[in-house]
C-alpha cells in the first residue's frame, strides 16, 4: 500500500487543510495536524504549496475562512491534491462531506488524501471507496453525539449562571478557566470605569432624547472607551443596539442553540430572537427597570421613517474616499471604511454633497471640504469616457487565462515577489526609500502578483467591453425604468474607489480585474496623488 501511495501521488502539488473545533475539545492542534500532513506528503514525494487552517471553528458550518480560501485556490488550479489529518476536518455532516468531496474531486479535479483513514484516490479500488464512506458515516454519528453533549453542557452552564461566550460584553472582562485562580474564579468581572459609562449610556437613551447614533458618538468621545478600543474602529449604531438589548448587563446569562442557514450551513442565523435567559453568577450593573425603560423607548422610536436624503440614489454611494484621511490613517488602525465620505442632502441649497464622515464616526474632524455629488459624478464619468484600451488587450486576457497559474514557476515568482515586497516595505519603514520610489516599486510588485493570478475569461472580456463601450452602456441606462439605479450599478461594476481632495476628484481606482485589461494599471489619476493612494 505504501508503494502504491508513493507512486500515485509522486510529484503532486499539495495543499494542507487543518481544523479544530474549540479549545474545550481534546483534538490535535493545527500545528500537529499540519506536521502529520507534511510527513505524509513527503512520503509521497509531493510538494506543499499552501496551508489552509480554521481554528476553533465547527465542522457543522461552512462559514470558515480557511475552507473558503481553499475552495477559491482550488478553483484557480493552484494545486493538484489536498491532504487532511482526517476527512472529518473537512466536514462533520455526512451529506456536506459527500458534496464537498464531489466538488473538489470532479469540479476542480483534485485528489483527496488523509493521514488517518481511507481515500478512494489511493488506489481507486472499491474497497478503499467503501471504507472512506463508512468512516464518514461513523464520524458524522460521533459529531452529532458530541454536538448533543456540547449543547447539553452549554445549557447546563447557562442554567447554573455561567457565561458561555468567549468575548465579554463592553464593561466586563472575562477570566477563562485556564486563567482562573482560587481568589479569582473563571467568569465575568465588572470593569468599574467602563461600566459607569455604559450605565450612563442606558440612562441617556432612556430619556428618549438620544438616538443610537447619538449614543455611539457619545461613547466614542469618552477617554476610557478610546483607550480600551485603541486600534479598533469606533463604536457604531449596531454595537449600541446590541448593548441596549443585552440582558447580560442586568445580571443574566443567555443560552441559544447555533442555527445554520443555507443548503450546506453556509451562514449562521442570528440568535437575538431565540435566546433563553438565566440568572447569572456575575454582577449586573443595569437595573431591570432601566433596561425595560430603554426597550420601551426603542419600540416607540419612529422606525421606518427615513429622511429624503436616504431615499435618494447616489451614483457613487460608498465608493468616495477622503484623501486627507487616507494619508493620515493611524498605522495600528484596522478599519476598511476609514476615510469614506457619506452623501448628504442640504435642503437650503437643494443639492447633495459628499462629506467626510471622520467626525461622524468618532475620529478627529477632517479639514476636507464637502463636494457636490454632481461634480464628482461628472468628473468620474468624463474620466471613464476617456479610457482607451491598449491594442493588445485581447491577447493579454487570453494569455492570462490560459496560464491559470498552473506551473510551479508561477508560484515561485509570486513567492519571490511577496518576499521582495516585504523588503521594500522594510526599506520604506527605515527611511531608505523616497516616497515616489517606494510607490513605484510596490505598484510594480503588486501588479506582477496580480498578473499571475487566474481570472475568468468571460469576466475579463465583459470588463473590457464596459470600458471600451462605456459611453454606449451609460446612454443605454437612460432608457431603463430606473436610470439612476442602472447607472449606479454600472459604475459599481467598474469602480472600486473615488479619491477626493479639496473639493475635486484626484484619482479613481478601478476593480482589480481591470489590471490585466489596462496593461497592469487600474488607477486613473486626475490630479496629484499622495503615496497612500496605493
Amino acid at each position: 500500500m505504501t508503494t502504491m501511495k508513493q507512486q500515485s501521488s509522486k510529484g503532486l502539488r499539495f495543499a494542507i487543510y487543518t481544523r479544530y473545533s474549540s479549545e474545550m475539545q481534546n483534538e490535535f492542534s493545527l500545528e500537529a495536524q499540519e506536521e502529520q500532513c507534511r510527513r505524509a506528503i513527503a512520503l509521497r514525494n509531493g510538494k506543499v504549496i499552501a496551508v489552509f487552517s480554521d481554528g476553533a471553528r465547527s465542522g457543522w458550518s461552512l462559514e470558515r475562512d480557511g475552507f473558503l480560501n481553499l475552495c477559491h485556490a482550488a478553483e484557480a488550479g493552484k494545486f493538484d491534491a489536498v491532504m487532511f489529518w482526517k476527512f472529518d476536518r473537512l466536514a462533520r455532516h455526512h451529506d456536506q462531506a459527500v458534496m464537498i468531496k464531489m466538488l473538489l474531486r470532479h469540479e476542480y479535479g483534485l485528489k483527496l488524501f488523509c493521514v488517518e483513514g481511507f481515500s478512494e484516490d489511493e488506489d481507486n479500488s472499491p474497497y478503499t471507496a467503501m471504507m472512506e464512506q463508512m468512516l464518514a458515516i461513523f464520524s458524522a454519528f460521533y459529531s452529532q453525539n458530541l454536538s448533543s453533549e456540547t449543547k447539553r453542557g452549554k445549557y447546563q452552564r447557562a442554567a447554573s449562571g455561567e457565561f458561555n461566550g468567549s468575548i465579554p460584553p463592553l464593561g466586563y472582562e472575562l477570566v477563562k478557566i485556564s486563567e482562573a485562580t482560587p481568589e479569582r474564579p473563571a467568569g465575568l468581572y465588572v470593569i468599574p470605569r467602563i461600566a459607569a459609562i455604559i450605565r450612563r449610556a442606558f440612562k441617556r437613551y432612556a430619556t428618549g432624547k438620544y438616538s443610537v447614533l447619538d449614543i455611539a458618538r457619545w461613547l466614542n468621545q469618552q477617554r476610557e472607551i478610546q483607550k480600551l478600543r485603541q486600534g479598533l474602529p469606533p463604536i457604531g449604531k449596531e454595537t449600541v443596539r446590541d448593548i441596549l438589548q443585552n440582558r447580560l448587563y442586568t445580571g443574566r446569562v443567555p443560552y441559544a442553540e447555533t442555527v445554520y442557514r443555507g443548503s450546506l450551513g453556509e451562514r449562521k442565523q442570528s440568535s437575538r430572537n431565540h435566546r433563553q435567559w438565566f440568572e447569572g453568577k456575575h454582577q449586573g450593573f443595569i437595573s431591570d427597570e432601566l433596561f425595560e425603560r430603554c426597550q420601551q423607548v426603542r419600540i416607540s422610536f419612529p422606525l421606518g421613517q427615513r429622511s429624503p436624503a436616504t431615499l435618494r440614489t447616489y451614483l457613487l454611494r460608498g465608493r468616495v474616499f477622503c484623501l486627507r484621511c487616507l494619508t493620515n490613517k493611524p498605522e495600528i488602525l484596522v478599519d476598511k471604511n476609514y476615510g469614506k465620505m457619506g452623501a448628504v442632502w442640504i435642503t437650503r441649497s437643494n443639492k447633495a454633497f459628499y462629506r467626510c464622515r471622520a467626525k461622524h464616526r468618532g475620529y478627529e474632524p477632517c479639514r476636507q471640504r464637502s463636494i457636490p455629488t454632481e461634480l464628482v459624478n461628472s468628473q468620474v464619468v468624463q474620466a471613464l469616457h476617456g479610457v482607451v484600451l491598449p491594442a493588445d488587450w485581447e491577447r493579454r486576457i487570453e494569455e492570462t487565462v490560459r496560464g491559470k497559474v498552473e506551473h510551479a514557476e508561477a508560484f515561485k515568482r509570486i513567492a519571490q515577489a511577496k518576499e521582495t515586497m516585504k523588503r521594500v516595505d522594510f526599506s520604506w519603514e527605515q527611511g531608505f526609500l523616497a516616497p515616489q520610489e517606494y510607490v513605484a516599486k510596490r505598484n510594480q510588485l503588486r501588479d506582477e502578483i496580480n498578473s499571475l493570478m487566474p481570472l475568468d475569461y468571460d469576466e475579463l472580456v465583459a470588463g473590457a467591453d464596459l470600458l471600451e463601450n462605456f459611453g454606449v452602456h451609460w446612454k443605454n441606462c437612460a432608457e431603463s425604468d430606473n436610470p439612476k439605479k442602472e447607472r449606479q450599478s454600472l459604475l459599481g461594476e467598474i469602480i472600486d474607489r473615488v479619491i477626493v481632495c479639496d473639493g475635486n476628484v484626484v484619482g479613481i481606482t478601478l476593480k482589480e480585474k481591470f489590471s490585466v485589461i489596462l496593461n497592469n494599471a487600474h488607477h486613473l489619476q486626475l490630479g496629484l496623488l499622495t503615496t497612500l493612494l496605493t
